[in-house]
């Protein structure tokens, strides 16, 4: 009962602040860019509080380095749910994060459609050539100039089973290339259990969310030193990621990781 009376309280607040957005935005788009940049990690802490509150979901945020960490930075994490982008908001409420997303979000999604386009963030069609994808990704580096900072999800989609995926330097070395910056790395687990709405009201209360910023880079200068910081932040990821599922299937009764689809049930479906 309690995770449908979050989800009915989630779809309330994200109309009411859709709303909220259009009607700002009419007057003032400037104005509302501002107000978002200033309130959105609010928001999304507002979010969590709610899927605590009512639907039992635990969630924790910790760092195994010291503040103060550097902005802007390349943000780089493993990816599991559409959840990973406001949970990415709370870790880092004092940087201002652009995201590269899928541009299916750029419309329908209340509230969140209208921050992705306001804000400005890399809204990527999988069906564009790829030279409009690398400017896209170019044009985010350069505004991180500007003090935004980038967030990159390397393995490129979501994992369905929280296991870490490789990660792919392309993107990476794309938002680098067009403005040096440092590399933050975090990893997140328990998204994967809610990766789709229908599973929202219903897996939250034996999930443990958690995100860890597990190291932060200096500026790597060339390919060779970001190559080298996505291998050392993958290892990190993975470990880090690992040890939380250990710690889960011990703690948690109804925890279970299923495995991947293989290539003939990915045919079959």
């Amino acid at each position: 009962m309690g995770s449908v009376v979050f989800f009915v309280c989630l779809v309330a607040q994200l109309l009411f602040w859709d709303l909220r957005f259009k009607l700002s935005t009419v007057f003032s788009y400037r104005r509302t860019r501002r107000y978002i940049d200033a309130s959105v990690a609010a928001m999304a802490r507002k979010l969590f509080t709610m899927a605590g509150l009512y639907a039992g979901l635990e969630f924790e945020i910790s760092s195994a380095v010291e503040n103060p960490l550097p902005r802007p930075a390349l943000i780089i994490a493993n990816h599991q749910s559409l959840v990973d982008i406001p949970l990415l908001m709370v870790v880092l409420p004092d940087h201002s994060l652009r995201f590269v997303a899928k541009r299916e979000l750029k419309n329908w999604f209340p509230a969140v459609s209208h921050v992705l386009r306001v804000q400005r963030h890399a809204l990527i069609d999988r069906r564009s050539d790829f030279q409009t994808t690398m400017n896209k990704l170019r044009s985010l580096g350069r505004r991180s100039a500007q003090g935004d900072s980038p967030v990159v999800f390397p393995e490129g989609t979501r994992s369905r089973t929280g296991i870490v995926q490789q990660f792919n330097a392309g993107a990476v070395r794309r938002v680098l290339e067009a403005h040096r910056i440092p590399v933050i790395a975090i990893a997140l687990d328990g998204g994967y259990r809610f990766s789709r709405l229908d599973e929202l009201a219903k897996r939250m209360r034996n999930t443990r969310y958690r995100a860890r910023i597990v190291q932060v880079y200096p500026t790597p200068p060339d390919k060779r030193k970001i190559a080298a910081v996505l291998s050392d932040a993958h290892e990190r990821i993975g470990t880090q990621v690992e040890a939380w599922q250990a710690e889960d299937k011990r703690t948690l009764p109804s925890f279970a990781v299923e495995p991947e689809p293989t290539l003939q049930n990915k045919g079959a479906s």
